[in-house]
């Protein structure tokens, strides 16, 4: 099902800014029990991407109320997509005069893969695709996801699950669409998405949990050997929320597998306990 701008229609405008140039950004949020999970924090990071972008903002209780009324429609586990685009028209690039903004939404069953892999984790490789870097466009959630189509497209060649990716620093930044966190001893690890990736709301979740329980709370810019002595890896993004990794395929000749699953439990517990 699809809404653009709160009416039900599949269709939209070809000239719309989304369409033409990706110019927008967007989110993604897990319906739980007929309620949309951590919808605050949606709509603040749609805040923030607006900001970012300089796009037009909508009426933020209308949409919050728009999205809370979709989520009541379900019977089961979804989700919902929202996309703020800058809307329809401006000559070529420049945004001049536009000062109102498309939103489309849209209700999808959830993913049931991801259950299974709570269970029983993931096997990942190393991605040929690196991610550009821009400190202005890091960490927004925008809708120019070119890199990550090439580093799905690559990744479906391949028998692993998912995929890490380092920027052109050979730095690693994340998975295909997801974040990444690994623990060495008491000391929690994840990378700098300072020039590159997305800061995802799980992300933020794991960080401040990790801080709450006193961890060794870590931001660091590393390449991929880092991984090869971490006692426990882990996925997060809003609908997985958390997944652990069994084993890594470095190279031809280098793999490594993490079984531990101690810290990975308790994260998993708290994402799972969120509205």
């Amino acid at each position: 099902m699809y809404w653009i701008n709160g009416q039900q229609q599949r269709y939209i405008d070809a000239s719309d800014r989304a369409i033409q140039f990706g110019d927008g950004c967007f989110t993604t949020i897990a319906i739980k029990n007929t309620k949309p999970l951590l919808l605050s924090a949606h709509i603040q990071r749609l805040q923030q991407g607006c900001s970012a972008l300089y796009l037009p903002e909508p009426d933020w209780i209308s949409l919050k109320n728009h999205l809370i009324d979709i989520a009541a429609l379900t019977q089961d586990n979804s989700v919902i997509k929202v996309i703020i685009s800058r809307g329809s028209g401006g000559r070529g690039y420049s945004p001049k005069g536009l000062t109102k903004a498309t939103v489309i939404t849209s209700l999808a069953s959830y993913p049931d893969h991801y259950e299974k892999q709570q269970n029983n984790g993931i096997c990942l490789e190393i991605s040929p695709i690196l991610l550009g870097q821009n400190a202005q466009l890091a960490g927004i959630k925008h809708l120019n996801r070119l890199e990550q189509v090439l580093i799905k497209y690559h990744l479906e060649t391949t028998n692993a699950d998912d995929v890490l990716v380092c920027n052109h620093d050979g730095y690693l930044v994340e998975a295909n669409a997801a974040n990444l966190f690994w623990r060495k001893g008491n000391d929690i690890f994840t990378p700098d998405l300072s020039l590159s990736g997305v800061n995802g709301i799980m992300r933020q979740v794991v960080i401040q949990f990790a801080l709450k329980m006193q961890w060794g709370m870590n931001i660091v810019n590393v390449t991929t050997e880092t991984l090869y002595d971490a006692d426990e890896i882990w996925l997060t993004n809003t609908l997985m929320p958390v997944i652990p990794v069994n084993c890594i395929h470095f190279s031809e000749n280098k793999h490594f597998e993490y079984p531990n699953r101690d810290y990975y439990h308790v994260v998993l517990q708290h994402c799972l306990s969120l509205e």
